[in-house]
């Protein structure tokens, strides 16, 4: 019989980055469907979405009045791209029903990482100004400077990818190390958020100092909490890799990074695109910076909230 291969062998290590590269833009279109979510039910109409990698990405919606975003009904137009991915993060790894793969634990444990780093501890911390939480915060009179409890939340929720690829890491081994713990976290969970932090950086063409200091906040808390905690292996037998998982799990990569890209990569001066699948009206929040790509060729009436 085959065995299973360690946590720290590089063809597990691969498979954990290509889960990376599709969780990671899967973040930021949560985060956008939380928003949409949370519109609609306020009494909005979805119509687009822009998903850029160094704004807060935003569900483009027509709202039903003009003074929508400051009324009681807009709570989870300004939550929802918190709240659902935390719901997401929170639940992901105990409560998906799935067949137990060695592939699909890492995806779960990539998914629900990158929700939480991305999702919960990175966005609400940029456009110190126009941010949903901050936003949210400034319409109501409170102190902008409660959105630095995200990373705090982020660090909770974090403990579950963490305490997940480390069970995983005592399959095979009977003993493992702080040090050994360390390193297995760090290998699986840190180079996507390097990778995150460089294209961030890198679209914007410098270093996006708040969100980056959440990020950085969010790690050493993972790292605290695999020095201290000493996991029991993940007891379930695990089907191995596959070539038609691993195949899946490319493709989803590659749609997710394609649609991110359609939706939000950078324009001339300082704008990212946007999609539109339905009509604007004159009510509708997309912002200044946005430069959406109407599906159906209607007009873009420009009044952001």
């Amino acid at each position: 019989m085959e065995t299973e291969p360690g946590t720290t062998e590089l063809p597990v290590i691969a498979i954990s980055w290509l889960a990376a590269l599709a969780s990671i833009p899967l973040a930021l279109i949560g985060a956008a469907c939380g928003q949409g979510l949370g519109a609609m039910a306020g009494g909005c109409q979805w119509i687009g979405v822009s998903l850029p990698l160094d704004r807060q990405v935003w569900a483009l919606v027509n709202q039903p009045t003009l003074n929508f975003a400051s009324l009681p009904g807009a709570r989870g137009y300004w939550l929802g791209s918190t709240l659902f991915p935390l719901f997401v993060a929170a639940t992901v790894i105990h409560f998906v029903p799935r067949k137990r793969s060695l592939v699909g634990e890492l995806v779960c444990v990539q998914l629900a990482w990158a929700i939480t780093a991305i999702a919960v501890a990175w966005l609400p911390l940029l456009d110190a100004s126009d941010g949903h939480i901050v936003r949210f915060l400034s319409l109501r009179g409170r102190p902008t400077s409660g959105v630095w409890l995200a990373p705090f939340v982020a660090a909770c929720v974090a403990i579950l990818p963490t305490l997940r690829v480390l069970e995983l890491s005592r399959r095979r081994r009977p003993d493992i190390s702080r040090r050994y713990r360390l390193w297995v976290v760090t290998i699986h969970l840190g180079p996507p958020v390097v990778l995150w932090l460089v294209a961030a950086s890198f679209v914007r063409g410098e270093i996006l100092l708040a969100p980056t200091v959440g990020l950085v906040a969010l790690f050493a808390s993972v790292l605290l909490f695999a020095w201290l905690w000493y996991p029991a292996p993940f007891v379930h037998p695990l089907e191995l890799p596959g070539r038609s998982a691993i195949a899946a799990l490319a493709i989803v990569a590659l749609a997710s990074i394609s649609f991110v890209w359609l939706t939000g990569r950078p324009l001339a001066d300082g704008r990212r695109a946007g999609v539109l699948w339905g009509q604007a009206h004159a009510f509708n929040n997309i912002r200044p910076w946005i430069e959406p790509m109407s599906t159906s060729g209607a007009e873009v009436v420009d009044a952001p909230d």
